[in-house]
């Protein structure tokens, strides 16, 4: 009887394992490109989804740097909870004072793009990605 809970479990484990991934996934097309506030009470914006051996993590950019934060605890969104002005006065600071935005503007956003490839290609084995990069503002 032990054998049959114990593969109850690991089949229900994983059952609630594909299906929390399910909706990460869906949460990151929802507010992919957006600005949130992190687990660390940052706002950054909300660029893609990683992995490693441990957990699954929404990635987010500073303007500056990339974070991983455990998909354990939240993300909140701000967009369509503050108001619509004062929203677009964070993504207008951001085309500004973002990195990414300033290689861009200034046409060499491959530039950009190359740099965070060679930070990805530091990173150990065990880290993927299960999105790709969302570098849009929205």
């Amino acid at each position: 009887m032990a054998f049959i809970n114990n593969n109850y479990r690991q089949n229900n484990n994983k059952f609630i394992m594909e299906d929390n991934l399910k909706r990460i996934l869906e949460k990151f097309e929802k507010l992919k490109g957006q600005f949130v506030i992190t687990q660390l009470h940052k706002i950054e914006r909300l660029v893609a989804i990683g992995s490693d051996s441990e957990d699954w993590y929404y990635i987010t950019f500073d303007g500056r740097n990339i974070h991983w934060s455990s998909c354990v605890g939240r993300i909140m969104p701000l967009k369509g909870y503050l108001r619509e002005e004062d929203y677009n006065e964070i993504v207008r600071l951001a085309k500004l004072n973002h990195i990414d935005q300033l290689y861009i503007n200034a046409g060499k956003g491959q530039d950009f793009f190359d740099e965070v490839d060679k930070k990805i290609a530091s990173y150990d084995e065990n880290h993927s990605f299960m999105t790709d990069f969302c570098w849009e503002l929205n």
